[in-house]
């Protein structure tokens, strides 16, 4: 579970020196940097942008676009040297009632020492193999419990069947289900079973 860290150079130095991830809001009381990140996000074009379909609940319509930045770490403070910083995140988020009235929208930042575009392209391709892999679209549940099982269960499925090495994890699923022995005998091996 994540929980909040402070953006200040000793706590976010400490976890990237750890080899650790962190993503950590940015406010105006870091003033150099947040003036900085500001002006890239106004004058660059994004690295990475995505804008989330728009979800109901608590009685709203809720729109999220995220935008990536590179950060260059020639540009920043030298107290920030060893924190690794390569990301700004920029999360707008425009809110409405359902029923028409109160449009607000919010804009969060966040800094990471995480390359965005690497990371996002390792998520598109996890997210693609569990849709068409493992067909997560089809299964819906309403019980939230449920759909963390799932979702764990599915990631499981997807790196093991990477340890298979075969090129098509589809094709492999075809075995396994047509050879229930064959599945039994590597799951065996993989200390599942």
């Amino acid at each position: 579970m994540a929980r909040a860290t402070p953006l200040t150079p000793l706590t976010i130095n400490a976890i990237h020196l750890a080899k650790g991830v962190y993503v950590v809001g940015l406010k105006s009381n870091q003033k150099h940097l947040y003036r900085y990140c500001l002006c890239k996000s106004l004058v660059k074009k994004p690295l990475y942008e995505r804008t989330d379909a728009i979800q109901r609940g608590h009685g709203r319509l809720e729109e999220r676009t995220y935008s990536c930045f590179s950060i260059n770490p020639l540009a920043l403070d030298l107290r920030w040297k060893d924190s690794g910083m390569a990301t700004f995140i920029c999360v707008k988020r425009i809110r409405q009632n359902l029923d028409g009235t109160q449009l607000t929208e919010e804009v969060s930042y966040f800094i990471s020492n995480f390359d965005a575009l690497r990371q996002h392209w390792r998520i598109e391709v996890m997210q693609y193999q569990r849709d068409v892999i493992l067909s997560e679209d089809a299964l819906r549940t309403g019980n939230a419990s449920v759909s963390r099982l799932m979702s764990s269960l599915r990631t499981l499925t997807i790196n093991l069947l990477k340890r298979t090495k075969s090129g098509n994890m589809a094709a492999q699923i075809d075995n396994f289900a047509d050879k229930f022995q064959t599945l039994i005998q590597f799951m065996t091996q993989q200390l599942v079973l």
